[in-house]
Protein backbone atom coordinates (compact mmCIF):
# COMPACT_ATOMS: atom_id res chain seq x y z
CA UNK A 1 0.00 0.00 0.00
CA UNK A 2 2.58 2.28 0.99
CA UNK A 3 4.53 1.56 -2.04
CA UNK A 4 1.63 2.24 -4.05
CA UNK A 5 1.09 5.89 -2.68
CA UNK A 6 4.65 6.56 -3.32
CA UNK A 7 4.73 5.09 -7.04
CA UNK A 8 2.02 7.51 -7.17
CA UNK A 9 4.14 10.48 -6.30
CA UNK A 10 6.92 9.50 -8.27
CA UNK A 11 4.45 9.10 -11.32
CA UNK A 12 3.00 12.88 -11.04
CA UNK A 13 6.65 14.29 -10.39
CA UNK A 14 7.90 12.70 -13.78
CA UNK A 15 4.42 14.08 -15.23
CA UNK A 16 5.63 17.89 -13.81
CA UNK A 17 8.72 17.23 -15.55
CA UNK A 18 7.80 16.86 -18.81
CA UNK A 19 4.93 19.17 -18.20
CA UNK A 20 8.10 21.80 -17.60
CA UNK A 21 9.32 20.28 -20.88
CA UNK A 22 6.00 21.04 -23.10
CA UNK A 23 5.10 24.47 -21.25
CA UNK A 24 8.85 25.98 -22.25
CA UNK A 25 8.86 24.87 -25.76
CA UNK A 26 5.24 25.95 -26.43
CA UNK A 27 6.23 28.98 -24.39
CA UNK A 28 3.69 28.88 -21.75
CA UNK A 29 4.03 31.66 -19.15
CA UNK A 30 2.16 31.29 -15.63
CA UNK A 31 0.19 32.25 -14.13
CA UNK A 32 -2.19 33.63 -16.71
CA UNK A 33 -1.84 31.08 -19.87
CA UNK A 34 -3.61 31.00 -23.00
CA UNK A 35 -7.38 29.70 -22.89
CA UNK A 36 -5.77 26.99 -25.50
CA UNK A 37 -2.55 26.63 -23.31
CA UNK A 38 -5.56 25.92 -20.71
CA UNK A 39 -7.14 23.11 -22.62
CA UNK A 40 -4.46 21.45 -23.90
CA UNK A 41 -2.78 21.48 -20.16
CA UNK A 42 -6.67 20.37 -18.49
CA UNK A 43 -6.40 17.65 -20.98
CA UNK A 44 -3.36 16.35 -20.35
CA UNK A 45 -3.14 16.55 -16.39
CA UNK A 46 -6.69 14.55 -16.89
CA UNK A 47 -4.46 12.27 -18.83
CA UNK A 48 -1.95 11.98 -15.53
CA UNK A 49 -5.02 11.76 -13.41
CA UNK A 50 -6.04 8.85 -15.59
CA UNK A 51 -2.32 7.09 -15.26
CA UNK A 52 -2.51 6.96 -11.44
CA UNK A 53 -5.58 5.13 -11.05
CA UNK A 54 -3.43 2.38 -12.81
CA UNK A 55 -1.29 2.34 -9.44
CA UNK A 56 -4.30 2.11 -7.35
CA UNK A 57 -4.86 0.65 -4.20
CA UNK A 58 -7.97 -1.68 -4.11
CA UNK A 59 -9.62 -1.35 -1.39
CA UNK A 60 -12.68 -3.80 -2.19
CA UNK A 61 -13.93 -5.36 -5.81
CA UNK A 62 -15.68 -1.72 -6.45
CA UNK A 63 -13.65 1.10 -4.77
CA UNK A 64 -9.87 1.79 -5.44
CA UNK A 65 -7.79 4.65 -3.98
CA UNK A 66 -4.76 6.50 -5.36
CA UNK A 67 -3.78 10.38 -5.63
CA UNK A 68 -5.00 11.00 -8.93
CA UNK A 69 -6.75 14.70 -7.39
CA UNK A 70 -3.22 15.71 -7.09
CA UNK A 71 -3.45 16.39 -11.05
CA UNK A 72 -6.39 18.37 -11.01
CA UNK A 73 -4.90 20.80 -7.82
CA UNK A 74 -2.18 21.56 -10.01
CA UNK A 75 -3.63 22.05 -12.94
CA UNK A 76 -6.15 24.17 -10.96
CA UNK A 77 -3.09 26.01 -9.55
CA UNK A 78 -0.64 26.52 -12.35
CA UNK A 79 -3.26 26.31 -15.37
CA UNK A 80 -6.15 27.94 -14.51
CA UNK A 81 -9.91 26.88 -13.96
CA UNK A 82 -10.49 25.93 -17.31
CA UNK A 83 -7.58 23.47 -16.97
CA UNK A 84 -8.62 22.32 -13.69
CA UNK A 85 -12.52 21.94 -14.57
CA UNK A 86 -11.29 19.66 -18.11
CA UNK A 87 -8.82 17.44 -16.04
CA UNK A 88 -11.39 16.42 -13.52
CA UNK A 89 -14.05 15.87 -16.22
CA UNK A 90 -11.76 13.34 -18.14
CA UNK A 91 -10.09 12.08 -14.97
CA UNK A 92 -14.01 11.62 -14.19
CA UNK A 93 -15.19 9.99 -17.83
CA UNK A 94 -12.40 7.75 -17.88
CA UNK A 95 -12.54 6.18 -14.65
CA UNK A 96 -16.05 4.67 -15.52
CA UNK A 97 -15.39 3.78 -19.24
CA UNK A 98 -11.28 2.25 -17.51
CA UNK A 99 -13.38 0.27 -14.74
CA UNK A 100 -16.88 -0.06 -15.34
CA UNK A 101 -20.12 1.78 -14.19
CA UNK A 102 -20.95 0.87 -10.40
CA UNK A 103 -22.28 2.92 -7.87
CA UNK A 104 -18.17 3.48 -6.63
CA UNK A 105 -17.33 4.92 -9.72
CA UNK A 106 -20.04 7.54 -10.21
CA UNK A 107 -18.99 8.60 -6.42
CA UNK A 108 -15.88 8.64 -7.66
CA UNK A 109 -16.59 10.43 -11.54
CA UNK A 110 -18.73 13.23 -9.17
CA UNK A 111 -16.19 14.05 -6.81
CA UNK A 112 -13.37 14.18 -9.12
CA UNK A 113 -15.89 16.39 -11.24
CA UNK A 114 -16.51 18.55 -7.84
CA UNK A 115 -12.69 19.04 -7.46
CA UNK A 116 -12.31 20.23 -11.14
CA UNK A 117 -15.18 22.93 -10.72
CA UNK A 118 -13.48 24.09 -7.35
CA UNK A 119 -10.43 24.53 -8.84
CA UNK A 120 -12.00 27.71 -10.82
CA UNK A 121 -12.26 29.52 -7.51
CA UNK A 122 -8.64 28.23 -5.95
CA UNK A 123 -7.11 29.30 -9.74
CA UNK A 124 -8.36 33.02 -9.13
CA UNK A 125 -7.92 33.40 -5.30
CA UNK A 126 -5.56 36.06 -4.14
CA UNK A 127 -3.54 33.57 -2.05
CA UNK A 128 -0.04 31.93 -2.31
CA UNK A 129 0.55 29.09 -4.63
CA UNK A 130 1.22 26.89 -1.81
CA UNK A 131 -1.79 27.98 0.13
CA UNK A 132 -3.73 26.79 -2.69
CA UNK A 133 -2.36 23.56 -3.52
CA UNK A 134 -2.86 22.67 0.00
CA UNK A 135 -5.70 24.08 1.05
CA UNK A 136 -7.58 22.62 -2.31
CA UNK A 137 -5.98 19.11 -1.61
CA UNK A 138 -7.66 18.94 1.68
CA UNK A 139 -10.93 19.84 0.32
CA UNK A 140 -10.09 16.81 -2.02
CA UNK A 141 -8.97 14.49 0.71
CA UNK A 142 -12.14 15.54 2.40
CA UNK A 143 -14.79 14.85 0.05
CA UNK A 144 -12.53 11.44 -1.08
CA UNK A 145 -12.94 10.75 2.92
CA UNK A 146 -16.73 10.77 2.29
CA UNK A 147 -17.30 8.68 -0.67
CA UNK A 148 -15.09 6.13 0.48
CA UNK A 149 -17.15 6.36 3.88
CA UNK A 150 -20.35 5.64 1.35
CA UNK A 151 -18.03 2.94 -0.82
CA UNK A 152 -17.38 1.10 1.82
CA UNK A 153 -18.74 -1.59 4.60
CA UNK A 154 -16.11 -1.59 7.00
CA UNK A 155 -14.62 1.13 8.76
CA UNK A 156 -11.65 -0.38 10.16
CA UNK A 157 -10.15 -1.20 6.45
CA UNK A 158 -10.81 2.42 5.54
CA UNK A 159 -8.44 3.76 8.35
CA UNK A 160 -6.17 1.80 7.55
CA UNK A 161 -5.61 3.17 4.35
CA UNK A 162 -6.76 6.62 4.48
CA UNK A 163 -4.31 8.31 7.11
CA UNK A 164 -1.57 6.73 4.97
CA UNK A 165 -3.45 8.26 1.57
CA UNK A 166 -4.20 11.55 3.46
CA UNK A 167 0.11 11.84 4.87
CA UNK A 168 0.99 10.54 0.99
CA UNK A 169 -1.47 13.45 -0.57
CA UNK A 170 0.08 16.28 1.66
CA UNK A 171 3.70 15.42 1.87
CA UNK A 172 3.14 14.72 -2.26
CA UNK A 173 1.91 18.14 -2.78
CA UNK A 174 4.57 19.93 -1.35
CA UNK A 175 6.65 17.96 -2.95
CA UNK A 176 4.47 18.81 -6.46
CA UNK A 177 4.77 22.38 -5.55
CA UNK A 178 8.51 22.94 -4.83
CA UNK A 179 9.09 21.15 -8.21
CA UNK A 180 6.21 23.07 -9.91
CA UNK A 181 8.30 26.31 -8.59
CA UNK A 182 11.29 25.15 -9.99
CA UNK A 183 9.97 24.49 -13.46
CA UNK A 184 7.97 27.55 -13.49
CA UNK A 185 10.96 29.18 -12.46
CA UNK A 186 13.55 27.76 -15.13
CA UNK A 187 11.33 28.50 -17.61
CA UNK A 188 10.98 32.17 -16.74
CA UNK A 189 14.20 32.32 -16.38
CA UNK A 190 14.86 31.49 -20.26
CA UNK A 191 11.68 33.46 -21.57
CA UNK A 192 13.49 36.15 -20.30
CA UNK A 193 17.16 35.49 -21.24
CA UNK A 194 15.71 35.15 -24.80
CA UNK A 195 14.00 38.30 -25.13
CA UNK A 196 16.92 40.16 -23.34
CA UNK A 197 18.87 38.19 -26.39
CA UNK A 198 16.32 40.17 -28.95
CA UNK A 199 14.88 43.11 -27.54
CA UNK A 200 16.85 46.36 -27.41
CA UNK A 201 16.95 47.09 -23.43
CA UNK A 202 16.34 51.03 -23.38
CA UNK A 203 13.12 51.21 -26.13
CA UNK A 204 12.45 47.41 -25.93
CA UNK A 205 11.97 47.45 -29.33
CA UNK A 206 13.91 44.58 -31.38
CA UNK A 207 17.53 44.87 -31.46
CA UNK A 208 19.55 44.61 -34.62
CA UNK A 209 20.00 40.81 -33.85
CA UNK A 210 16.16 40.41 -34.08
CA UNK A 211 15.81 42.37 -36.85
CA UNK A 212 18.25 40.52 -39.28
CA UNK A 213 16.24 37.53 -38.64
CA UNK A 214 12.83 39.22 -39.22
CA UNK A 215 14.78 40.62 -42.59
CA UNK A 216 15.71 37.45 -43.68
CA UNK A 217 12.17 35.50 -42.79
CA UNK A 218 10.14 38.51 -44.26
CA UNK A 219 12.27 38.76 -47.51
CA UNK A 220 11.54 34.90 -47.99
CA UNK A 221 8.00 35.32 -47.54
CA UNK A 222 7.92 38.19 -49.58
CA UNK A 223 9.82 35.89 -52.18
CA UNK A 224 7.42 32.93 -51.71
CA UNK A 225 3.72 35.09 -52.04
CA UNK A 226 5.41 37.22 -54.35
CA UNK A 227 4.41 40.61 -52.08
CA UNK A 228 5.95 43.62 -51.91
CA UNK A 229 8.14 44.57 -48.51
CA UNK A 230 9.04 48.23 -47.50
CA UNK A 231 12.31 49.19 -45.46
CA UNK A 232 12.44 52.64 -43.22
CA UNK A 233 15.99 52.95 -42.06
CA UNK A 234 15.44 56.13 -39.98
CA UNK A 235 18.06 58.62 -38.18
CA UNK A 236 18.07 60.89 -36.01
CA UNK A 237 19.29 64.21 -37.03
CA UNK A 238 22.10 66.02 -35.08
CA UNK A 239 21.98 63.89 -31.99
CA UNK A 240 25.39 64.19 -30.42
CA UNK A 241 24.27 67.60 -30.00
CA UNK A 242 21.10 66.49 -27.65
CA UNK A 243 24.04 63.79 -25.53
CA UNK A 244 26.40 66.77 -25.53
CA UNK A 245 23.97 69.88 -24.18
CA UNK A 246 21.50 68.18 -22.28
CA UNK A 247 23.58 64.71 -21.18
CA UNK A 248 23.35 61.04 -21.79
CA UNK A 249 20.15 60.41 -19.70
CA UNK A 250 18.49 63.27 -22.11
CA UNK A 251 19.39 61.31 -25.03
CA UNK A 252 18.14 58.07 -23.73
CA UNK A 253 14.90 59.62 -23.05
CA UNK A 254 14.36 61.03 -26.25
CA UNK A 255 15.12 57.10 -27.99
CA UNK A 256 12.52 55.97 -25.96
CA UNK A 257 10.13 58.34 -26.54
CA UNK A 258 10.79 58.54 -30.64
CA UNK A 259 10.75 54.45 -30.32
CA UNK A 260 7.18 54.70 -28.63
CA UNK A 261 6.32 57.04 -31.73
CA UNK A 262 7.65 54.81 -34.58
CA UNK A 263 5.50 51.84 -32.64
CA UNK A 264 2.42 54.38 -33.05
CA UNK A 265 2.74 55.20 -36.72
CA UNK A 266 3.63 51.65 -37.57
CA UNK A 267 1.35 49.10 -38.72
CA UNK A 268 0.12 46.53 -36.09
CA UNK A 269 1.77 43.87 -38.15
CA UNK A 270 4.97 45.88 -39.24
CA UNK A 271 8.71 45.26 -37.44
CA UNK A 272 9.93 47.45 -35.52
CA UNK A 273 13.60 47.93 -33.86
CA UNK A 274 15.97 49.99 -32.95
CA UNK A 275 19.53 49.11 -34.75
CA UNK A 276 21.86 50.66 -32.08
CA UNK A 277 22.91 54.47 -31.56
CA UNK A 278 20.32 56.92 -32.40
CA UNK A 279 19.52 54.31 -35.68
CA UNK A 280 15.97 53.22 -36.22
CA UNK A 281 14.49 50.39 -38.74
CA UNK A 282 10.97 49.36 -39.76
CA UNK A 283 9.85 46.78 -41.54
CA UNK A 284 6.72 47.67 -43.50
CA UNK A 285 5.25 43.83 -44.55
CA UNK A 286 2.98 43.37 -47.99
CA UNK A 287 3.68 47.37 -48.58
CA UNK A 288 4.50 49.10 -51.85
CA UNK A 289 6.32 52.28 -52.93
CA UNK A 290 3.81 54.70 -52.27
CA UNK A 291 2.38 53.76 -49.16
CA UNK A 292 5.76 53.45 -47.91
CA UNK A 293 6.62 56.91 -48.49
CA UNK A 294 3.09 57.99 -47.42
CA UNK A 295 4.12 56.09 -43.82
CA UNK A 296 7.88 57.21 -43.83
CA UNK A 297 6.17 60.95 -44.30
CA UNK A 298 3.85 60.58 -41.74
CA UNK A 299 6.58 59.79 -39.19
CA UNK A 300 8.53 62.93 -40.72
CA UNK A 301 5.98 65.04 -40.23
CA UNK A 302 4.75 63.48 -36.55
CA UNK A 303 8.40 63.96 -35.32
CA UNK A 304 9.32 67.29 -36.19
CA UNK A 305 5.95 68.13 -34.51
CA UNK A 306 6.69 66.60 -31.59
CA UNK A 307 8.12 67.50 -28.19
CA UNK A 308 10.03 65.16 -26.60
CA UNK A 309 10.46 65.40 -22.79
CA UNK A 310 13.59 65.72 -20.64
CA UNK A 311 14.53 64.60 -17.09
CA UNK A 312 14.50 68.44 -16.08
CA UNK A 313 11.41 69.17 -17.04
CA UNK A 314 12.34 70.91 -20.51
CA UNK A 315 11.28 69.77 -23.86
CA UNK A 316 13.18 69.65 -27.61
CA UNK A 317 12.12 69.06 -30.76
CA UNK A 318 13.91 66.76 -33.41
CA UNK A 319 13.82 66.31 -36.73
CA UNK A 320 15.02 62.78 -38.38
CA UNK A 321 16.15 61.29 -41.79
CA UNK A 322 14.74 58.88 -43.63
CA UNK A 323 15.79 56.26 -46.26
CA UNK A 324 13.75 53.64 -47.96
CA UNK A 325 13.94 50.86 -49.98
CA UNK A 326 11.28 48.36 -51.23
CA UNK A 327 11.70 44.55 -52.52
CA UNK A 328 12.37 43.78 -54.56
CA UNK A 329 12.14 47.14 -56.85
CA UNK A 330 15.26 48.46 -55.53
CA UNK A 331 17.66 45.60 -54.93
CA UNK A 332 18.94 42.18 -56.18
CA UNK A 333 15.93 39.60 -55.88
CA UNK A 334 18.96 37.06 -55.07
CA UNK A 335 20.90 39.08 -52.38
CA UNK A 336 19.50 39.98 -49.28
CA UNK A 337 21.89 42.75 -48.40
CA UNK A 338 21.48 44.43 -51.31
CA UNK A 339 18.17 45.14 -49.97
CA UNK A 340 19.22 46.83 -46.33
CA UNK A 341 21.76 48.80 -48.53
CA UNK A 342 20.18 50.37 -50.75
CA UNK A 343 17.84 51.81 -47.86
CA UNK A 344 21.11 52.45 -46.29
CA UNK A 345 21.94 54.43 -49.63
CA UNK A 346 18.31 56.63 -49.13
CA UNK A 347 19.39 57.54 -46.08
CA UNK A 348 22.96 59.14 -46.74
CA UNK A 349 21.07 60.92 -49.27
CA UNK A 350 18.75 62.76 -47.16
CA UNK A 351 21.52 63.35 -44.31
CA UNK A 352 23.53 64.68 -47.67
CA UNK A 353 20.61 66.61 -49.41
CA UNK A 354 19.72 68.78 -46.12
CA UNK A 355 18.10 66.09 -43.43
CA UNK A 356 14.51 66.23 -42.48
CA UNK A 357 13.74 64.14 -45.48
CA UNK A 358 12.40 61.03 -46.91
CA UNK A 359 14.37 59.84 -49.56
CA UNK A 360 13.95 56.93 -51.81
CA UNK A 361 16.66 55.79 -54.50
CA UNK A 362 15.28 55.32 -58.41
CA UNK A 363 13.32 51.92 -59.19
CA UNK A 364 15.19 49.46 -60.63
CA UNK A 365 13.40 47.93 -63.33
CA UNK A 366 13.17 44.25 -62.29
CA UNK A 367 9.67 44.16 -60.58
CA UNK A 368 7.05 41.50 -59.35
CA UNK A 369 5.34 39.56 -62.23
CA UNK A 370 2.02 41.13 -62.85
CA UNK A 371 2.55 44.19 -60.62
CA UNK A 372 3.60 47.81 -61.22
CA UNK A 373 6.31 49.18 -58.45
CA UNK A 374 3.08 51.06 -56.69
Amino acid sequence: MLSTFFVNVCVMITFMYVSGIIAKFYRIRVPFPSMRAQMIGGLLFGIYGTVLMNYSFPLNETTIVDLRHLAIVTAAVYLGGLASVISGLVISILRIVMFGMSSAAIDAAFVMTIIGLSGVYFAYAPWSRLTKIITMNLLGMTLIFVILMLNTSSMNSLMKVYPLQMTISFVGGIFIYFIAEFINKSNEMMFLLERRASTDHLTNLSNRRQFEKSLELELERAREYKQKLSLLVIDIDRFKKVNDTFGHTSGDAVLKQLGQLLIQHARSADIVSRNGGEEFAILLLDCGHNQAMAIAESIRQSVEKYHFALPDGNTIRLTISIGVAVFPDHCDDRDDNDFFEQADRALYEAKNTGRNRVCAIPLRSVTLSGQSPF
